[in-house]
């Protein structure tokens, strides 16, 4: 698979952003009563045309190339002066239009990261910060069940607004039964 052109780029990304085809978004630019005009759009249209004229140059200047050496490029210096003339174009359009693909990037917003996704709704739970604090809570939910289990103690914590992990939540058994034991060996 080959590497999308910087024009291809661009235009899909236009095209993405607004979430229409180019050709319908350049009738959108024209001043119309009552429609809000986007600034953006028209700068990104105008670079994109600048981008398009750029390629199609460069693309002219890569066939005048290839017709030079077809042709059987002499070795005088009328045509080795051609060429390099040739290359020295190539080289301004295509440092061109690199500048211009990256200004209509920037533009858009194409190299900026993603906006941060929105906070879930808050569902009135707080997560619990240290074991100890639980214990106390965890020790009367266990008095209220004969079999104390992971299924049984984390909906019972939720119940009394406490969030906790399934990790905590393990240790947190762990050192209930724990006490259970040491209570009665004790």
């Amino acid at each position: 698979m080959t590497n999308p052109t910087p024009l291809h780029s661009s235009r899909r990304l236009i095209e993405r952003q607004y979430g229409r085809p180019i050709r319908q978004l350049t009738y959108d630019t024209i001043p119309q009563p009552g429609r809000d005009h986007d600034p953006v759009l028209s700068a990104a249209l105008n670079l994109y045309g600048g981008l398009r004229e750029t390629s199609a140059r460069l693309t002219e200047a890569r066939q005048r190339v290839r017709q030079l050496l077809d042709e059987g490029h002499d070795s005088t210096v009328d045509g080795t002066t051609r060429l390099l003339n040739i290359a020295q174009d190539i080289h301004a359009l295509t440092t061109r239009h690199v500048t211009e693909a990256r200004a209509l990037g920037d533009l858009l917003g194409a190299h900026q990261p993603p906006p941060p996704l929105p906070r879930p709704a808050s569902t009135g739970l707080s997560a619990a910060d240290d074991l100890d604090e639980l214990l106390p809570l965890a020790r009367r939910i266990a008095a209220d069940s004969p079999h104390l289990t992971r299924a049984k103690l984390g909906p019972a914590l939720r119940a009394h607004g406490i969030r906790v992990s399934n990790q905590r939540l393990g240790a947190l058994l762990n050192r209930l039964r724990t006490e259970t034991f040491l209570g009665a060996a004790a």
